[in-house]
């Protein structure tokens, strides 16, 4: 297993950050790091900034730690502008 990182940009709109290996071990944790100056939500496709489907909030400068499995896809929106590489995820695979 080797200790890798990416950067992910936020957009407006739900949008991929990272789809997970087919040979991703079960409950593989992966942290989220919030590069962006606004807030961003962690969630699945149908997340939105706000109501009912709303995500993870991670705060400008924070992280969170998630558990994913195999072919997981995780998302993110942003309810302030967009931000190109803003986001880092790091995990073993």
């Amino acid at each position: 297993m080797a200790f890798l990182h990416t950067n992910a940009s936020t957009y407006t709109t739900a949008q991929p950050l990272l789809k997970i290996s087919a040979n991703a071990r079960p409950q593989t944790p992966i942290t989220v790091y919030n590069g962006h100056s606004a807030s961003i939500f962690v969630g699945d496709a149908t997340i939105t900034t706000s109501g009912a489907t709303i995500g993870r909030t991670l705060a400008a400068g924070t992280s969170q730690t998630f558990y994913v499995s195999a072919n997981d896809v995780v998302y993110a929106i942003s309810a302030a502008a967009s931000a190109t590489g803003a986001v880092v995820i790091t995990y073993s695979a």
